[in-house]
């Protein structure tokens, strides 16, 4: 598997699209709606599709069919993959359906498309004559993430990171990501103020930003399994990746970090804010580039193929079972 997908072929493209439809066939028949913690941006988004489920489903896999491709061409650009890989793609495809339900239609799914730019901007910044345009778009990226959820705000911290680790640390870089990630603030909180509707609005969106360690936990025992064949494949990636870091060029050696620090920002977030299992989301993008580069580096592939194929066969198994016991009822 690991071997098939280590290729760019056009066929690959068009079989991920092949599988992504028939994992989220049982989604299109029965949509699901979203229940997990509240979303300012994904309620808007909800009314202008008039609460459609059917079409915010829709709209929900080419998103997530967009982001599998971004990312994966952020990963061959920047050395992360094999020059032609379709891996990281298959791995988000994977990532992003391991929970049953309504992973398929929930504001992460949005989230993750505007982030993956943020990403984007901050691998180019090795590679920038000037890095303020950078800085901005990234932080004013988040800040648009952050309408859905606004403890992403916090991402903020991921950014400064980047700065570091890229050593182009001067006060001009820190200033321009705090007015890039407050612009969308501002003209938002203006609108509020236009339509009389500053403080019921404001409590909305800020309501969230409050610390709560209480944890949640999985109650699916396939959703379970699945999710521990890849927690499993993050931490042997992670720290293979870090213990070879030293073998790397310098700058893939940043960009790696950058993408560990992603992901271990995003877990911070989510321990500290978000009470949504749904939320894991969150983790797909770095989960996947991390997972995708140590794959695309070892030679013994055996066990891997094998996680791999298991969770491949487990996430089908749980969409279909779920899509029988709706046809019953």
């Amino acid at each position: 598997m690991i071997k098939f997908f280590s290729t760019g072929y056009l066929s690959r493209y068009f079989l991920l699209v092949l599988l992504a439809l028939f994992i989220w066939i049982p989604s299109f028949l029965f949509p699901h709606s979203y229940s997990g913690i509240s979303s300012f941006a994904f309620d808007q988004l909800s009314y202008l599709t008039d609460q459609n489920l059917y079409v915010q489903t829709i709209i929900a896999f080419i998103l997530t069919l967009t982001t599998a491709f971004i990312i994966n061409k952020i990963a061959v650009d920047n050395g992360l993959s094999s020059k032609a890989s379709t891996l990281v793609a298959f791995l988000y495809i994977m990532l992003t359906s391991v929970l049953l339900g309504e992973s398929h239609n929930n504001p992460v799914i949005w989230i993750n498309f505007i982030l993956v730019f943020v990403l984007a901007n901050l691998l180019r910044l090795p590679y920038a004559k000037n890095t303020i345009p950078i800085l901005f778009n990234a932080s004013f990226f988040v800040g648009i993430a952050s309408f859905f959820y606004p403890q992403l705000v916090f991402l903020i911290v991921f950014v400064w990171l980047s700065i570091i680790i890229h050593k182009v640390v001067t006060w001009r870089n820190f200033v321009v990501t705090m007015i890039g990630i407050l612009l969308p603030y501002f003209f938002l909180l203006t609108w509020f103020f236009y339509m009389n509707h500053i403080l019921e609005n404001s409590f909305v969106l800020f309501d969230l930003l409050h610390i709560d360690i209480s944890p949640v936990f999985l109650t699916d025992p396939i959703d379970i399994i699945t999710s521990a064949i890849f927690v499993v494949l993050i931490f042997i990636s992670t720290f293979g990746i870090t213990n070879s870091l030293n073998e790397k060029n310098i700058n893939l050696r940043r960009n790696l970090t950058i993408t560990i620090f992603y992901l271990i920002t995003a877990f911070l977030i989510l321990v500290f804010f978000s009470k949504s299992i749904i939320s894991t989301i969150l983790l797909s993008i770095p989960s996947a580039l991390i997972i995708g580069h140590w794959l695309s580096t070892i030679k013994k592939e055996k066990w891997y193929n094998i996680a791999l194929s298991v969770a491949m066969f487990l996430i089908i198994l749980n969409q279909y079972v779920d899509l029988f016991w709706n046809v019953k009822k």
